[in-house]
């Protein structure tokens, strides 16, 4: 009955603001309102809808409010929000004619959108918990339908294995034993043989040495004489490159020199 009633009050409420704020426009559109218009008419035209729309917001509010705990709360915002709106129409109509300046204006605003602004964000809050009550309720109501016992749980079971082993189903026909492996595959040497031992044997034919003798660039002899020989022909040679580069550059100085002269 409770229940009944509030929806019943928040609906006449909220087509009282509805009929408030029809009621605004249709007297801003007889009037031809402009911001030349007769002060009177502005304020009767906007404190039409002001009015209006909080008592569409506070019948949104009666019809979708919470029981406890959260409708105490909901409750207190509720009435703190119609309020603030309230006052914000009231302070329009005492201030528009003389005292339309800042920050008279700055107030005006303040107030009534912050009691806009609660009755929305408490509707939609009311709203949104229903929701969620609503969606937990026919969960609960679905599991609690759908339980089983023992002998339903028995019975799935048994029905189950029944259609599992019956001849229309190939389920007992399968053989799950393990075959013995009668491939051709053969292991190799690798495998069935073990490591045998490596033998190193140096090296002394005579081509091996001659390779190692390309690779050094020097060649091992036992003659004495021919070492001086070898020696003596390298220190000569080298006298005559040294001589050949003093000549090149005494004659690349003597040209130089005469050129600057």
């Amino acid at each position: 009955m409770e229940s009944k009633l509030r929806y019943y009050f928040g609906s006449m409420v909220f087509l009282s603001g509805l009929i408030l704020s029809i009621a605004g426009i249709g007297f801003g559109i007889f009037v031809n309102l402009m911001w030349t218009s007769d002060p009177l008419e502005i304020i009767t035209t906007y404190s039409l809808l002001g009015i209006g729309l909080c008592f569409i917001l506070l019948g949104i509010n009666l019809m979708i409010r919470q029981r406890r705990p959260y409708g105490f709360y909901s409750n207190w915002i509720m009435v703190l929000g119609f309020v603030l709106s309230i006052s914000g129409v009231i302070y329009f109509i005492t201030i528009f004619e003389n005292n339309w300046i800042y920050p008279y204006v700055t107030y005006l605003s303040f107030l009534y959108a912050s009691g806009i602004c609660l009755l929305s964000g408490n509707a939609f809050g009311n709203a949104v918990l229903k929701v969620i009550e609503e969606n937990s309720t026919n969960f609960g109501e679905k599991a609690s339908s759908k339980q089983y016992n023992v002998e339903d749980i028995e019975k799935e079971v048994e029905k189950t294995l029944s259609q599992a082993y019956s001849n229309n189903s190939n389920f007992s026909a399968f053989n799950l034993d393990v075959k013995d492996d009668k491939s051709d595959f053969r292991l190799s040497k690798t495998f069935t043989e073990s490591q045998q031992e490596k033998i190193e044997i140096q090296d002394s034919i005579l081509e091996a040495k001659g390779l190692q003798n390309t690779l050094t660039g020097k060649v091992n002899t036992n003659d004495y004489a021919l070492d001086i020989t070898s020696k003596m022909l390298s220190e000569t040679m080298k006298k005559n490159s040294e001589n050949q580069n003093k000549k090149f550059i005494n004659k690349f100085k003597n040209k130089f020199n005469s050129k600057r002269k």
